[in-house]
């Protein structure tokens, strides 16, 4: 199974070293404004099991999938 998130990022931090945007977890739709990587690895991590949960209902999972 694979889970989806959507990044937002403002393309001059980039040209900086850094992130700064918007991070989406796709099936639940929470948000988080994030300024660096590990904020963005922050937010995957606490919201992967829930992701994965909402995923998993939303959809038979099929053979040989992730």
């Amino acid at each position: 199974m694979v889970i989806s998130y959507v990044l937002r990022v403002r393309p001059e931090s980039l040209g900086q070293g850094r992130v700064v945007g918007e991070v989406e977890a796709a099936a639940s739709g929470q948000r988080s404004g994030v300024r660096s990587i590990e904020q963005v690895l922050s937010f995957l991590a606490a919201t992967a099991g829930d992701e994965a949960l909402r995923t998993r209902a939303a959809r038979p999972a099929r053979e040989g999938e992730l």
